[in-house]
């Protein structure tokens, strides 16, 4: 969890009020275009003021980018507590990696389904730009490759229905990288 955004000291209350509002805005992208919602109908659909959205976010494409650092955060920590799941392009990593966002399966297919594709790889890329192009021997033109490849066969798989285990898709995944 971020510890400050833009200066506001975030604590947990702050952080349930953000993802109150990031959730209600992906349930509202269940049925509606991101454009039709607006931030009166996102505020009374998450309980908060037009205040509170207003106080955390600047534009409803911030809730989602807000929303996608907080699930890529949270594989980060996830992944550090996994002693055994290797480096990020080995076989169990990889499948630690379909695992978890396999949880946020809903959320992802509606972003998709939506349109906001962008808001999932440009996640993907702070990530790899954050946590792994600093202690890597990869360019980040290499990174950004793996990492659109994660994600897109991830998303083709949410697609076909998850029919493969993450064992399965991280071993077709991996036999690419040897």
């Amino acid at each position: 969890m971020r510890q400050t955004e833009g200066g506001i000291h975030l604590t947990a209350r702050n952080q349930h009020i953000r993802m109150c509002i990031a959730k209600s805005l992906i349930e509202l992208l269940g049925y509606k275009s991101l454009e039709d919602i607006t931030i009166t109908l996102l505020a009374k659909t998450a309980h908060v003021s037009r205040m509170t959205f207003y106080k955390y976010y600047v534009c409803k494409q911030d809730v989602l980018s807000d929303y996608m650092y907080e699930l890529m955060s949270e594989y980060m920590e996830e992944a550090k507590k996994q002693t055994d799941i290797g480096h990020f392009r080995e076989e169990k990593h990889i499948c630690h990696c379909f695992k978890f966002f396999s949880k946020y399966s809903l959320e992802i297919e509606t972003l998709v389904k939506a349109n906001l594709y962008s808001v999932i790889i440009n996640a993907v890329n702070d990530y790899m730009d954050t946590y792994i192009l600093p202690n890597s021997s990869y360019s980040c033109y290499e990174l950004y490759y793996y990492g659109g490849a994660i994600c897109n066969t991830y998303i083709k798989w949410l697609e076909a229905g998850m029919a493969e285990s993450p064992e399965e898709i991280a071993k077709i995944v991996y036999r690419y990288l040897e």
